[in-house]
C-alpha cells in the first residue's frame, strides 16, 4: 500500500503559519501582479480561488479585508523542506519519495502486513505533522501510486472522507473512479483528456475498463501504464533517489520588458547561472547549452523571437564558462532595436546532458571545470542566500514597477539574519 501525504493550501498555510493572526481572514498568494497561486479557506469561501487573475478579485477581497502576499519562494522551500524532514522522522524505515514541494509518497505495505489501522495511523500522522509544523495535511492511500493519487483527490471532494481516504476494497475504490473526471487522474494530461471525452471516456472508471494492450497501441505506454495501477497492477515505482532530469530550463517573463542591453544580458546570466547551479546539484553536466528571447504577442511591435545555442566538447559545469559563451553569442541575439522591440521573456536552458556519475573519461582532455570554485560559491549561497555572491554580469538592475495592488511579502527568516524573527520579553 502506498501512501501520499501532501500540504493542503501549501503556500497560503505557509504565510498562516509565520503569521498566526491572517488565519481568519481571506488571503492570496501571488508571483507577481497577475495570476494568484494560492487561496486560504477563507478566501475560498469568499468563492475567491487560486489560479485566478488577481485584478478581477482585487475589490471583492478587499471588501471582506482580505489580503495579497506575495510569494517568497526562497522562505518556501525551507518551509517545504522542514515539513518533508519532519514527516520523514516519523516514518523512518519506510521506502519515501519527496515528489513535489509539499507531495511525499511513502510504502506502508509492513503496516498493512501485520495488521495495523491504517485509517487511524494516517490520522495520528496528520496530527503530528500539524503540531510540529503548523501545515496541515490530506492523505490519500492505494494499492499503487496512481490509486494513492485518486484517493488523494477523493479525500478532497467526495464525501464522507474529510481529508483522508483509504481505498481498501474493489467496490469503493470503483465507487470514487465512477465519480472522478478522468482528466483528473495522475499522467493524464489536457490533450489526452481532450482525445479521451471525444471517444466518449468521461470518468476515471470508464477508462480503467479499457483494454491495456488496444490504448498501448492507440496512445503510449503511458496511458497503459495508467490503465494497469487503476487495475492495481503495479507499474510505476519510486525510490529514495529520483530519476536524473534529462533538461533543465530557467525562464521568467517581464511585465515591465526589457529595454537595455544591460538589463537583458544581467538576466540571461542570472538563468544560466540557475541552470548551472541545478546541473551540479543532479551531479550531470552540459553538453548543449540553450537560450532564446522573445517579445510577447501582445505587444504592438513586430514580433520576434531568436535562439542560440553552444554544443561542448566535453562536459560543462562551470559556470564562468557558460557565461563566457552566452556572451559570445549575445549580440547575435538581439533585435535591431529593443527600445522598438522590447523582450518579454528570456530563458536559458541544458538542452542535453551527460551523467557526471557514469561519464567516460578522455586521457588528454585537460579542460578545467573549476570545481572547487563552483562548490564554493554553491556553498556560501546554500548558508547566506542566493545573490550573496555571484560574477559581476549577473547584477540585476531589473525592477518590476509598483502596481495597483499592494502585497505584503514574508520575510527570509532562515537566509538574512537582517530579518529573523525578533522576541521581546517584558
Amino acid at each position: 500500500m502506498i501512501c501520499l501525504l501532501d500540504g493542503t493550501r501549501f503556500y497560503a498555510e505557509s504565510c498562516i503559519t509565520y503569521k498566526p493572526a491572517l488565519r481568519n481572514i481571506p488571503l492570496l498568494v501571488t508571483a507577481g501582479q497577475g495570476i494568484s497561486i494560492a487561496a486560504n479557506r477563507a478566501c475560498t469561501d469568499l468563492g475567491i480561488g487560486k489560479f485566478t487573475p488577481i485584478w478581477e478579485e482585487i475589490d471583492h477581497l478587499r471588501a471582506h479585508n482580505g489580503i495579497v502576499y506575495k510569494a517568497n519562494f526562497n522562505t518556501f522551500s525551507h518551509h517545504s523542506d522542514r515539513f518533508m524532514t519532519a514527516l520523514e522522522k516519523h516514518i523512518d524505515g519506510a521506502r519515501s519519495m519527496r515528489y513535489s514541494v509539499d507531495e511525499v509518497f511513502f510504502d506502508i505495505s509492513h503496516l498493512q502486513s501485520i495488521n495495523v489501522d491504517l485509517n487511524q495511523h494516517v490520522k495520528t500522522l496528520r496530527k503530528a505533522i500539524y503540531k510540529e509544523t503548523g501545515v496541515p495535511t490530506g492523505a490519500g492511500v492505494g494499492k499503487t501510486l496512481t490509486l494513492a493519487k485518486v484517493a488523494s483527490w477523493a479525500a478532497k471532494n467526495c464525501q464522507p472522507y474529510q481529508g483522508q481516504c483509504v481505498l481498501m476494497s474493489e467496490q469503493q475504490t470503483d465507487a470514487i473512479l465512477k465519480q472522478m473526471p478522468v482528466g483528473k487522474l495522475w499522467n493524464i494530461g489536457r490533450q489526452l483528456n481532450k482525445q479521451l471525452l471525444q471517444e466518449g471516456i468521461v470518468t476515471a472508471y470508464q477508462l480503467k475498463q479499457c483494454d491495456i494492450k488496444t490504448y498501448h497501441k492507440r496512445y503510449s505506454i503511458n496511458v497503459a501504464n495508467v490503465i494497469s495501477e487503476l487495475n492495481g497492477i503495479t507499474c510505476l515505482n519510486f525510490s529514495a533517489q529520483r530519476a536524473k532530469k534529462k533538461q533543465i530550463w530557467s525562464t521568467t517573463s517581464y511585465r515591465d520588458r526589457l529595454r537595455h542591453q544591460d538589463d537583458l544580458f544581467a538576466e540571461l546570466a542570472h538563468h544560466c547561472t540557475e541552470v548551472m547551479r541545478k546541473v551540479r546539484d543532479q551531479k550531470t553536466e552540459v553538453k548543449t547549452l540553450s537560450f532564446f528571447i522573445s517579445t510577447s504577442k501582445h505587444d504592438h511591435c513586430r514580433p520576434f523571437y531568436r535562439r542560440g545555442e553552444v554544443i561542448f566538447a566535453s562536459g560543462l559545469t562551470d559556470t564562468s564558462f557558460a557565461l563566457q559563451q552566452l556572451r559570445a553569442q549575445f549580440n547575435d541575439l538581439l533585435p535591431d532595436n529593443l527600445t522598438q522591440q522590447p523582450i518579454y521573456k528570456v530563458g536559458v536552458g541544458a538542452t542535453s546532458l551527460i551523467d557526471a556519475e557514469i561519464k567516460q573519461f578522455e586521457l588528454f582532455n585537460c579542460f578545467d571545470n573549476k570545481d572547487n570554485l563552483n562548490s564554493t560559491l554553491d556553498q556560501l549561497s546554500d548558508r547566506f542566500g542566493k545573490g550573496v555572491i555571484g560574477f559581476a554580469c549577473q547584477q540585476r538592475s531589473y525592477q518590476e514597477r509598483q502596481g495597483a495592488i499592494d502585497m505584503l511579502e514574508l520575510e527570509n527568516y532562515y537566509t538574512d539574519i537582517n530579518e529573523l524573527v525578533v522576541v521581546k520579553c517584558i
